[in-house]
């Protein structure tokens, strides 16, 4: 079975305000909703699980009901991390070791059903994979405050999200990264597997697929949800 995991902890606190980014509304409904609804809508995707705060997760089950998405499962806590949060979605139910599992960060409203078709389709060859865009701009390697490297802008690429694993290669990485068998600094599930030893390959993305961060992304958000994506 094909899993999406929809990561929504984050508190939002760079927007400046006191409401988590997910829960935000754009264009007449919470940032989240966009998203799961995507996800609904794709027949590859079989089940959905909601991974939020504990303060926001009854929130989250009104802002989703079951009639709207027979597709979500469960709703349930994440943790400090989002290693953790991800980790805590790993062993909320029995999965199978050849599912897949996509973790997509609730805060990008803007995922598309071909992306998401296109990385499982990748996930199901491969085992690994996550979705990237090229740099657009020189990227800098600096520090305390000095130039020590520029690296060569083709090979350079944007992480966004879903990143998506079968379970035994994604379950394994986390089990050897608690264990503390994984000296690295943990920023997605990606580097989690590439740390065990695993390939990730890349798909495509979209410039349109960005997380809302600052208040300056969530006005761009409220315009092209309010306007349509750019074609």
């Amino acid at each position: 079975m094909n899993y999406a995991v929809i990561l929504a902890g984050g508190k939002g606190l760079r927007l400046g305000g006191d409401v988590p980014k997910q829960l935000l509304p754009l264009a007449g409904k919470p940032v989240i909703r966009w998203s799961v609804e995507t996800f609904q809508s794709v027949d590859e995707i079989d089940k959905i699980i909601i991974v939020g705060e504990k303060n926001s997760l009854e929130t989250l089950k009104a802002m989703l009901p079951e009639y709207d998405f027979p597709k979500v499962i469960s709703f349930i806590e994440g943790g400090a991390e989002r290693s953790d949060s991800s980790y805590n979605a790993l062993i909320s139910k029995e999965f199978s070791t050849d599912d897949l599992i996509l973790f997509h960060d609730a805060a990008r409203p803007f995922i598309t059903p071909d992306i998401i078709k296109s990385l499982i389709a990748e996930v199901k060859a491969s085992g690994a994979a996550g979705i990237y865009i090229p740099a657009v701009d020189t990227v800098t390697i600096a520090e305390y405050s000095k130039v020590i490297s520029i690296p060569e802008r083709r090979q350079v690429f944007y992480a966004q999200t879903p990143q998506g694993f079968r379970y035994d290669i994604i379950k394994d990485a986390h089990e050897k990264y608690k264990k503390g068998l994984l000296n690295i600094k943990v920023t997605d599930d990606v580097s989690l597997v590439m740390a065990r030893g695993y390939d990730v390959k890349i798909v495509n993305g979209s410039p349109q697929n960005f997380k809302i961060t600052t208040d300056f992304d969530y006005k761009i958000a409220e315009f092209l949800a309010g306007n349509g994506p750019v074609k």
